[in-house]
């Protein structure tokens, strides 16, 4: 009789600021699936392995997501991976991760699965495990790197299980994240940024932030600007009234979209219209705020027409 392989032991150390870049894509897409590829190190210690999560690269520009379902920009993501390589050669695509925290999957679903155990059975994947990392859900009233709850798996090469990492084996730490990098820098050098507003860009969010302030003072007194902390996002948040009476709540997330600022409401989605609304970036956020409104205002008066 042959002998079963023995499984190894497994810790995952992750990177904060890698994990931090998790949480603010779920904050981005908190009505839509999304994910991305984790890449980092690994060491094998006897039957233990120590998976090394140092980064995570985006799903990328062309990345299709809906509440169930989450299709990666992969041509995108090999370009960064292969810029990344460049500088270090021993960087490995350890796994993936995505998020189910907008449909209350709580763990790893069997379209998951079969991906995962045809990606680590590939030939062209180094490592003989495949690491996967799902936030479940959001934590209500919690911040920083509390404020979801993730679930750690690992799949091996020749072998169907799905196994789960047990909390206690999985240690959050303080080393910097090789990607997504801090550009702080590089774009404070080409002075199209300033933290005080000084550069051209730092204008311009000063500028638009103003008129947004003008705007949104007058149509939507409710809706403040708030600064998100660690991460220093900027977004508007409070409730938007309808005609029916009643009022939702919303938030309108201000991102550094290569190099431009742009604005995407989040909303809890009432119908596809206002899901593909949540999806779409606006100028400003008055502009988003507006075109939110307009679209909710339109759905209740249909609905009561049709009665």
């Amino acid at each position: 009789m042959k002998k079963k392989r023995k499984r190894p032991a497994v810790r995952v150390e992750i990177a904060g600021e890698a994990l931090e870049s998790v949480f603010e894509e779920c904050d981005r897409y908190d009505h839509e699936e999304t994910g991305g590829r984790v890449i980092g190190h690994f060491t094998m210690d006897g039957d233990s392995v120590v998976i090394q999560a140092r980064g995570v690269i985006e799903p990328g520009p062309n990345a299709r997501r809906s509440r169930t379902s989450f299709f990666q920009d992969g041509e995108h993501q090999t370009e960064v991976f292969r810029r990344i390589e460049a500088a270090d050669p021993s960087i490995e695509h350890l796994g993936n991760w995505h998020t189910h925290h907008v449909n209350g999957y709580p763990t790893l679903s069997g379209g998951d699965r079969a991906t995962y155990r045809r990606i680590v059975n590939h030939e062209l994947h180094n490592p003989d495990f495949f690491y996967a990392l799902l936030v479940t859900h959001r934590n209500d009233g919690r911040k920083g790197l509390d404020r979801y709850a993730v679930r750690h798996y690992v799949l091996f090469r020749g072998d169907d299980a799905v196994h789960e990492i047990a909390p206690t084996n999985v240690k959050v730490t303080d080393d910097p994240s090789i990607w997504p990098k801090d550009h702080r820098a590089s774009i404070d050098a080409r002075g199209d940024h300033d933290a005080d507003g000084a550069g051209p860009r730092g204008k311009v969010s000063v500028a638009v932030r103003a008129r947004d302030q003008v705007v949104l003072g007058v149509l939507f007194p409710s809706l403040a600007p708030r600064l998100a902390t660690p991460t220093g996002t900027f977004f508007w948040k409070g409730q938007l009234p309808l005609i029916d009476g009643s009022a939702v709540d919303i938030k309108v997330a201000e991102i550094d979209d290569d190099g431009s600022l742009v604005y995407y409401p989040v909303v809890s989605p009432t119908s596809e219209h206002v899901a593909e609304l949540c999806g779409t970036s606006f100028s400003s956020a008055a502009h988003a705020v507006r075109a939110l409104e307009l679209q909710m205002n339109r759905e209740i008066y249909q609905s009561a027409m049709a009665r």
